[in-house]
């Protein structure tokens, strides 16, 4: 296999590893449709190929795979998809995804640094932190019904989001 291929293959491994479980640790959240199995499945599936992706990606950087290497992928692929899914879906439910964007934010910064081995000073996980407490304030101070207002004006009265 030629060498672009391999990391085209690597690329799309981590990505969509990463979307298919934003949308569903989302998708619990926000919609009640009796498909929490599917969901669950469709993470799982994302982790194996965001793990998958990122230990092809290791070997051929000569990086050390270990325990710590897995829970830094698994953190940051499940933290990098409550972001996504969070910002995609705040509308839906602000309540819940506002408590997805504070964990996913901590928790992804967190290991970004750890993964690529950077300085992480506890000043800056501080000033993460109090933004992603300042996220779940206002969303709980707003309240849902100044967002579904929002969310009417954006799509329309008779236009739920369903997909």
């Amino acid at each position: 296999m030629r060498v672009e291929n391999k990391q085209y293959l690597t690329y799309i491994a981590k990505y969509l590893g990463v979307a298919l479980i934003a949308g569903s640790v989302v998708h619990i959240g926000t919609l009640d449709n009796g498909l929490t199995h599917y969901y669950i499945i469709l993470a799982i599936i994302g982790l194996g190929l965001m793990i998958a992706g990122n230990i092809i990606e290791a070997l051929e950087n000569n990086q050390t795979i270990n325990l710590k290497y897995f829970i830094i992928i698994i953190g940051l692929s499940f933290s990098t998809g409550f972001l996504s899914g969070g910002v995609q879906h705040f509308l839906d439910n602000p309540s819940y995804a506002s408590w997805l964007l504070a964990i996913g934010l901590l928790v992804s910064y967190v290991t970004y640094f750890m993964k690529d081995k950077l300085r992480l000073r506890f000043k800056d996980i501080i000033i993460v932190a109090i933004v992603a407490l300042a996220i779940i304030f206002s969303s709980q101070v707003l309240g849902d019904e100044f967002f579904e207002r929002i969310h009417i004006g954006i799509e329309g009265e008779n236009s739920p989001h369903s997909h």
